[in-house]
């Protein structure tokens, strides 16, 4: 393989944003939950 130190560095490159877009994601959804939690208790008082 001739260009083995960008093929890594792509691959490196693309596991990062997946797991960065994975984190995001849990994270926003719990936060949605949370909000939607805290406004259906709001309509209800």
């Amino acid at each position: 393989m001739e260009h083995w130190f960008w093929t890594i560095l792509c691959a490196l490159v693309l596991v990062w944003y997946f797991v960065v877009t994975i984190v995001v994601a849990l994270r926003g959804g719990t936060d949605i939950k949370k909000m939607l939690a805290k406004w259906k208790q709001e309509m209800e008082e």
